[in-house]
Order: C-alpha cells, then sequence, then structure tokens
C-alpha cells in the first residue's frame, strides 16, 4: 500500500471515529419521549411522539383478541414534560386510536397504531422521526420508565444493547425475513422496572444521521421457544421501523410528519403499505409474543400471535373502521407508492429522490 492509500485510509478512519463520537454524545434525556399507562398502571410500551398531541405506538399494546381496540381498557399518555424529570399525563380516548388496518394478530405484521391526545399546555414539539435505516450512522436502544407514576416522576432512561446482523434477525422470524426493511432486532435485555423480575427488551430505538439523531422505531415483539419468555432458552425481540408508516400516520392525522434522514430520501407514500407475509413458518416449539412486557408473571397476559391464516384486523378504532375500508389521503398526498421500498434480494433498484420534510 502507497503512502497516498495508506493516509486516504487513515482519513477514512478519522472521519468514523467522529461520527461514532458525535453520537455517542447524543443525550437521550434531552429527546422528547412518552409512555402508555393502562387502567392505571404503567406499562413497557413506549410511545414515540410525532408531535405534542400524537404519536405512534405498538398495535399489540391497544387491541384485544381480534385486533380492534381494547373500549375496555382505560388508556394514558404520560410525557416527560419536555426534559424535566416531572411528567405531564393526558387521556388517551379509545376513538381516538387507530390501528393500522393491515395489523394481523397472526404475526404481529404491522404492529403500528396511532394514538392522540391533548396535553396540558398544547405544547407545540418538533419532533423528528428517521427514516431509511441503510444510512443510519449508528442505533441507539432505549428503555424509559416512571420511578414513581403516582407522584409523577422518571427514571434515567437506560440505554445500551445492539443490533443482531440480518441472517441472525432472519433466521427466528419468517416475518423478518419477508420484510428486513421494516425490522431491526437484538437480543439483548435488561430488568423489569414493574411487576416481575424477568428482564425485558428495550422499548424503542433511535437512528442517530449527521450528528442528529430521532426516534427510529419501538418494541414490536418477540419470539421465544417455549411457553414462557422468563424461561425460554432463546429470545430474540423485533422493533418495527416507522419509516414506511409516515403516510398512514399523516392519513390520520390529517398534517405533516418531521422526517430525519440525508436529505436524499423520501418516505413510503403508499397509504395502503402493509408487509410481506411470513416467509416461513415457525418451529411449534416457538412463540411470538407481544404487549407489555412488564406485566409477563402478572394477570395480564401478553398477546400471542395466533398463528391463524393471515387476516387483517376487523376494527380499527371504537367506531369501526374495517380493514375493508381505505384511508382517505391527507391534503397533500398520494396513494400512489412514489418511493417504494427495497425487497430482499433487490436493494439496488429503490430511487432516491429529495426528501422533504414538514417544518
Amino acid at each position: 500500500m502507497n503512502i497516498r492509500a495508506s493516509l486516504l485510509l487513515l482519513l477514512a478512519l478519522v472521519c468514523y471515529l467522529e461520527v461514532v463520537a458525535a453520537a455517542d454524545k447524543l443525550d437521550v434525556v434531552s429527546y422528547h419521549a412518552a409512555v402508555l399507562v393502562k387502567n392505571g398502571k404503567q406499562t413497557s410500551c413506549e410511545i414515540a411522539l410525532i408531535d405534542g398531541s400524537s404519536g405512534f405506538v405498538a398495535a399489540t399494546c391497544v387491541v384485544d383478541a381480534n385486533g380492534a381496540v381494547d373500549t375496555s381498557s382505560r388508556y394514558e399518555v404520560y410525557t416527560d414534560n419536555y426534559g424535566t424529570r416531572k411528567s405531564v399525563n393526558a387521556p388517551i380516548l379509545s376513538g381516538s386510536i387507530r390501528v393500522h388496518p393491515q395489523f394481523k394478530t397472526s404475526s404481529f405484521a404491522n404492529n403500528i397504531a396511532i394514538v392522540q391526545f391533548s396535553l396540558s399546555g398544547n405544547p407545540k414539539l418538533k419532533i423528528d422521526v428517521a427514516v431509511d435505516h441503510r444510512t443510519w450512522a449508528s442505533t441507539k436502544f432505549v428503555r424509559r420508565s416512571m420511578s414513581n407514576l403516582e407522584n409523577g416522576e422518571w427514571g434515567t432512561p437506560n440505554t445500551g444493547g445492539s443490533e443482531l446482523s440480518r441472517s441472525e434477525c432472519a433466521a427466528s422470524s419468517g416475518l423478518y425475513s419477508s420484510n428486513y426493511f421494516d425490522f431491526e432486532c437484538s437480543t439483548d435485555t435488561l430488568p423489569s422496572m414493574v411487576g416481575s423480575q424477568c428482564r425485558v427488551p428495550y422499548g424503542a430505538l433511535y437512528g442517530v444521521i449527521n450528528g442528529k439523531m430521532g426516534i427510529g422505531g419501538i418494541y414490536s415483539h418477540s419470539v421465544i421457544q417455549g411457553d414462557s419468555i422468563c424461561d425460554s432458552a432463546k429470545t430474540v425481540h423485533y422493533f418495527v421501523l416507522l419509516s414506511n408508516f409516515i403516510a398512514f400516520a399523516e392519513n390520520v392525522l390529517g398534517r405533516g410528519v418531521r422526517t430525519l434522514s440525508t436529505g436524499d430520501f423520501m418516505v413510503q407514500s403508499d397509504l395502503y403499505y402493509g408487509m410481506e407475509p411470513e416467509a416461513f413458518a415457525r418451529a411449534d416449539s416457538e412463540l411470538i409474543i407481544g404487549g407489555n412486557v412488564f406485566n409477563r408473571n402478572s394477570g395480564e397476559a401478553m398477546m400471542t400471535a395466533n398463528g391463524a391464516p393471515e387476516q387483517e384486523n376487523n376494527g380499527n378504532t371504537a367506531g369501526g373502521q374495517t380493514s375493508s375500508q381505505a384511508p382517505n389521503p391527507a391534503p397533500g398526498t398520494s396513494s400512489a407508492p412514489t418511493n417504494p421500498q427495497p425487497t430482499p434480494g433487490n436493494t439496488d433498484s429503490v430511487p432516491t429522490p429529495t426528501a422533504t420534510s414538514p417544518d
């Protein structure tokens, strides 16, 4: 290797280390966060805030066994009060919950719901959703929880963990194998904060892009061996990435969602976007579970994917939007996909038009 090549290699290494160092300095405490409270009890379900009045949450946290919104439960959102240790909370009415029309109880595909609420003071938050996972400099797994729900006190966020390789994620999930652009996975856990001595997965993940950080995904489900997550010989946790569900959120809210990208990426604009079916059937010894992982040893069971033939959910809101009802396009959007995401084995065919992000 000649001197010039050596210098170029050294320069590239220095640039990479600077990016890593910048990512390590990003403090998740300064990023707005929220958790879901159900029937007065804190859950492990983190809400990926879109702004001061809405957010993404896993559908498994708010539906019944049939995939319809659980109208018998009372939901609240607790936020971090914009950087302080005290929270602000507000009710989430069941009529303000919209489950993705292609959420499937059989596999937990499209495990996404939008929740809306009205916080005191109507805060005008500007929150970025990190998109295009291919360009992230690094990924930060985060678990947030409240140390005292009654007093509205937050604990210190737990950060750490690392993602598995694509082949490792695919080995345990036929759903991931068909939709690797929609997931990240990890085996890392941390002690439960509420109600159990079992270890729990992280609740959300952030993507670091050009020295900035945006919420990129939320915990979706876990693949376990046996019938107990606490005693499973091997457990892989899957996080659904939010990038392909921006159009769905914008359609529900009737307004734009801020995104964070490298500047050469346009998010999926297909309002009807849904994941492909599982590439292979799970083993008889495996279960897919999701929902509130804080209650694994309590009376409230986690939700288990039923493994039945793929069916779309039949009740997305308390009002009853069914899977056969196509969502109405939000102002300024189109129902036609203009930037389809790559499929396994076809990652080079994706155009990269200029990104647009609402102010």
